[in-house]
């Protein structure tokens, strides 16, 4: 029940995965969009490709067979490496002997029959250790092709095996713990590695035949249950051949040491030499499994003819007396019936779950004649003691025959086990299989080729019906070019997007090569050379009166067009090309008296790309570059012109933006004559130049040509940058300008206090802006402030961060704040002043900060605006304790801290004091505002409704009047007195 659900349960697991595949093909069809039975041809492909694999995998383990004797050699040279030098120099010479016979063997007439492995059959003898397998084959006396190799044993042969090579056979003699093991393990081990190689290197033909053999005194000493035992034994060995081979095999059973049984040695010395040679033993002709009977009849008829042999020796004697031998042999030959039935029973029994052998005939024989012989008679009578010894002669009886002529002739018989037949029908049927499907995927991967070329041809066909028609008309000709580009990138990502293979069937891509090449010839003479036409007409009327906006345009164009040419030229790839900047269009159709709008530019770009990258002919190519180099360099050389252009036309860049106070100050009234920092002077606009700069370089054929302007061009252009942050700090204070009521005022007077306020903030932008001139040794010193500021800034914070905590904490702080300043020297190339100076400066701006943080809650109410601008207008700025005071005097002392060589620093210092100057600004308008309400509540209010204008003066000024009471308390702190009247 468990083998048929775990049967169940793997049928289902195939049955799952097969469904998975199914379904993954035809999702991954049909997401690409290709007709639903591509996925049946794939499929099929698909099993075609397993089917082959498998049979590929056949010829490969066949292939090995070829490395056969190869591997037996090294590992008979690994084996030998392990032994003492005596024996590595004994087992070094058979090994040259054995690898001698081996190359003769391939060397000789053999081979014109093919394979001389395979020409001559191969037959193992196995039995157990002792049972004369060695000697029957040594004294067969069968004939080599070798002068003085006839046996040939490599170190596993010694151990292992012996190859004997003959005219007739191969023969392999096993060891005899092969048959019956002494360490199961270990010989068991030894004997299905040696079936492997067999079986995996002469996979053709591994074994022609099998000889078992078994001493005759073995089948007469020893009991029914032993030769039983070893009988089964064999059986294994039999099976584990079939098995590992997948053949069956004549299997002869020869009966060795023949001469230990009474008689045996007088009686063959009455018999002719010829004869001697012959096999003695019976052939199983019908190959009959009644082993039983066979074995008894093959007896009985030995028996009977020995029988005769008596009879007929002697009469043929002269001699009076006769030899006890000659007349017992063939009752004592008849007594091997017995053990021999038992054994043969054992080794050939039919079982259900195996194959029977071939048990092809029963043998007898004697290689060599020494020892006593058994006799059964004798032992009856009691003399056993007078037992016979043989002279120790070593004639091979009844053995040549059985070697040369009997095994030889059964060759035919070796046939693939049932198991064998099975799987060979089942590969053959999986190769025609394999062959059928992949023939019938190719035919439909084939069709589905055919197809989509045809779609393909018609899409083509539809577009081309619409032909593209060139009206000499700028904006018609570029939508109509535009619709024959879009067209054929169509058929570009369908050929493109085409993964199974072609299959010879290039029509579409054929045609849209042509395609390409008609879209660019209607390109070129349609569209780009009247462009060129007009734009060198514009570009020889240049002079420095040229407007810089034209001439950075078409300089950018000629410089980009040529740039991607010579890509183009170089076989850079689509996506790299893509990458490249890309040439304008509008600015130079504009010059040229075209106006278009953007979108019309923008397709124009992308028709001259695809234009060259789909223009085949370099020469062509070449010829465009060359002449679009002469109108460039006639636009950089000419006479006291410069590259102060670069600047103007950068600016124009959609991807760069101007930086105004309204980034700062935000507000929503506009502002006059507001100052702003061109998109040029900013560090993106820089690194565009810079960048541009090295494509007017790569466009020129000798890129000295600029040198001179160049350097011209960046050390005017560094000093425009500086000016242009100058001027724009000078100016920013009046961005508060753009505040518009109570609302606004307040919400910056809120950032005031910290250090994101629009002057700090301005100040870390401008260090970011002038980082690429950080080095400069032209810096001007109201920027080197800037950078002090900014560590200056690091160092202060620190110290806030420090503030109320222990002294070595604030060491550490100290520390921290030490190196970051020695980076920002180090950055800079300048100091600053020494470290006191420089922790003076942080202390100072500390509480510089501290205080802009107090005064800044006077944004919160007008009361408290008024109360702080009575006190800064009240009270002695020497003495005086109000946060506005302690922050000039913090400032005072940082101008000191950081005060460095130089002029024109008011730049930078408007930018640290415009905190406290709008703080100023603020309360006092808040004041006025203050005043007026109280002037309204306690004067106007008090006199409301009085026309007596004597009356009127006397109520405001007389004493305690209105007017007079207004002035000197809550305006008192804003009235000045003086003796000038008026």
């Amino acid at each position: 029940m468990h083998k048929v659900m775990w049967k169940i349960l793997k049928i289902s697991l195939l049955v799952l995965a097969a469904l998975l595949v199914i379904g993954l093909v035809f999702w991954i069809v049909l997401s690409i969009g290709w007709t639903w039975w591509v996925g049946i041809f794939i499929l099929l492909g698909l099993l075609g490709l397993l089917f082959g694999l498998i049979l590929l995998w056949r010829i490969l383990l066949r292939r090995r067979e070829q490395r056969f004797v190869q591997q037996v050699i090294e590992q008979d040279q690994a084996y030998r490496k392990t032994l003492g030098d005596k024996e590595k120099e004994d087992s070094k010479e058979l090994q040259d002997r054995w690898r001698e016979a081996v190359t003769a063997l391939r060397k000789s007439h053999l081979k014109t029959y093919g394979n001389p492995l395979y020409v001559l059959p191969w037959y193992m003898v196995i039995g157990e250790s002792g049972s004369g397998k060695t000697t029957a084959i040594q004294s067969a006396r069968l004939s080599s092709p070798f002068v003085e190799i006839r046996r040939t044993s490599g170190i596993s042969g010694t151990r292992n095996c012996d190859w004997w090579f003959f005219e007739q056979a191969v023969i392999l003699d096993t060891a005899g713990r092969y048959a019956i093991p002494v360490d199961e393990g270990r010989d068991r081990d030894e004997w299905q590695k040696f079936l492997g190689l067999l079986g995996k290197f002469r996979k053709k033909e591994p074994l022609n035949g099998l000889v078992v053999t078994i001493a005759a005194d073995k089948l007469v000493s020893s009991g029914p249950d032993e030769l039983e035992e070893e009988g089964r034994s064999i059986r294994r060995r039999i099976d584990e051949l079939m098995r590992a081979l997948g053949a069956k095999f004549p299997v002869y059973v020869l009966v060795t040491k023949c001469d230990l049984v009474q008689g045996m040695a007088t009686f063959c010395d009455n018999l002719p030499e010829d004869t001697l040679a012959q096999a003695m033993g019976t052939v199983n002709q019908d190959l009959s499994s009644d082993v039983e009977s066979f074995t008894s009849n093959s007896i009985h008829s030995l028996t009977q003819r020995l029988r005769d042999l008596r009879l007929f020796l002697f009469h043929k004697s002269r001699s009076k007396t006769v030899d006890s031998g000659l007349l017992l042999f063939p009752e004592e030959f008849e007594r091997l019936r017995p053990g021999l039935n038992t054994f043969m029973k054992a080794t050939f029994g039919e079982s259900p779950y195996q194959e029977t052998p071939i048990m092809r005939g029963l043998f007898f024989s004697s290689g060599k004649q020494e020892g006593s012989p058994y006799s059964h008679f004798l032992k009856e009578l009691g003399l056993i003691d007078e037992r016979e010894v043989l002279p120790g002669t070593s004639k091979g009886l009844f053995l040549h025959d059985f070697f040369s002529r009997i095994m030889p002739a059964d060759r035919g018989l070796f046939a693939p086990t049932q198991r064998r037949l099975e799987w060979s029908r089942l590969t053959e049927n999986l190769g025609l299989a394999a062959w059928l499907a992949v023939g019938i995927a190719m035919c439909g991967l084939l069709s589905f080729s055919f197809a989509r070329n045809l779609m393909i041809m018609r899409e083509v066909s539809r577009e081309a019906s619409k032909p593209v028609v060139l009206q000499n008309e700028l904006v018609a000709d570029v939508i109509s070019m535009d619709r024959f580009r879009q067209a054929l990138l169509r058929v570009d990502e369908r050929n493109r997007g085409w993964w199974l293979p072609r299959f010879g069937l290039l029509q579409s891509i054929e045609v849209e090569r042509e395609l390409k090449a008609k879209y660019c010839e209607r390109f070129y003479g349609g569209l780009l050379l009247n462009h060129n036409e007009k734009m060198s007409n514009t570009v020889t009327q240049f002079s420095t009166a040229t407007p810089q906006e034209i001439v950075g345009a078409h300089v950018a164009h000629l410089v980009r067009r040529i740039n991607l040419l010579r890509s183009r030229l170089e076989n850079e790839e689509l996506e790299t090309l893509r990458a490249r900047p890309q040439p304008s269009y509008e600015r130079t159709l504009r010059a040229a008296g075209q106006e278009v709008i953007p979108e019309v530019g923008q397709k124009l770009a992308d028709l001259y790309f695809y234009y060259v990258f789909w223009r085949e002919d370099p020469n062509v190519l070449n010829q465009e570059m060359n002449e679009l180099r002469i109108l460039l360099k006639h636009i950089l050389t000419l006479k006291n012109a410069n590259l102060n252009w670069i600047v103007a036309w950068m600016n124009l860049d959609p991807s760069l933006s101007y930086l105004g106070t309204q980034d700062f100050w935000g507000g929503s009234l506009a502002a006059k004559e507001e100052k702003r920092v061109a998109p040029s002077f900013s560090v993106k606009g820089k690194a565009k130049i810079d960048s541009f700069l090295m494509e007017i370089e790569s466009a020129l054929v000798d890129p000295l040509i600029i040198a001179g302007k160049k350097l011209e061009f960046q050390t005017s252009y560094r000093k425009a940058y500086f000016n242009a942050w100058e001027d724009f700090s000078l100016a920013f204070p009046r961005g508060a300008d753009r505040l518009k009521g109570k609302t606004e005022w307040s919400q910056v007077a809120s950032l005031m206090g910290g250090d994101q306020n629009p002057y700090f903030a301005l100040l870390n932008r401008i260090a970011e802006e002038i980082s690429p001139f950080a080095k400069s040794r032209e810096l001007p010193s109201w920027l080197k402030l800037v950078y002090d500021f900014k560590a200056t800034t690091t160092k202060a914070a620190k110290l806030k961060e420090a503030k109320g905590e222990k002294p070595g904490i604030i060491k550490k702080a100290t520390r921290k704040v030490e190196k970051k300043l020695a980076k920002l020297e180090k950055k800079t190339g300048e100091r600053a002043g020494g470290l006191e100076s420089k922790l003076i400066a942080a202390e100072a701006l500390r509480d510089y900060e501290d205080a802009l943080a107090e005064i800044a809650p006077v944004s919160a109410s007008r009361e408290t605006a008024y109360q702080t601008a009575t006190a800064i207008y009240k009270e002695d700025p020497a003495t005086s304790k109000t946060p506005y005071f302690a922050a000039w005097r913090a400032l005072n002392e940082l101008r000191s801290a950081m005060a460095v060589p130089g002029r024109d620093q008011d730049a930078f210092w408007k930018l640290v004091q415009g905190p406290l100057d709008y703080f100023l600004t603020f309360v006092s308008r808040e004041a006025a505002c203050q005043l007026q309400k109280i002037w309204e509540r306690e004067v106007l209010l008090e006199v409301q409704g009085i026309s007596d204008k004597n009356k009127l003066i006397e109520l405001l000024w007389s004493e305690p009047g209105y007017a007079i009471k207004f002035v000197k308390e809550p305006a008192g702190p804003f009235v000045t007195s003086s003796l000038k009247k008026g």
